[in-house]
């Protein structure tokens, strides 16, 4: 089932509406992003990234470790 997720919000210098808001859902061995829209080294924009679910487990589970020894993470 496809989830939408807010990954990263501007809380400085005051909270406000920037924020990136992309659709994660699962495909086979597949974690698909969608709903994104930055520029590409070629200008034109991006609009899906993919990532082997092995790769991807993995940095969620190193951001966690990490997030864990800092201070916000406890």
């Amino acid at each position: 089932m496809p989830r939408i997720v807010d990954v990263a919000t501007q809380e400085q210098p005051e909270p406000g509406r920037d924020k990136l808001t992309i659709r994660v859902r699962l495909r086979g061995e597949t974690v698909i992003w969608s709903d994104l829209m930055y520029p590409g080294l070629d200008g034109r924009p991006i609009e899906e990234v993919r990532f082997r679910l092995e790769q991807y487990l993995g940095e969620v589970e190193r951001a966690y470790a990490a997030l864990q020894g800092h201070p916000f993470g406890q």
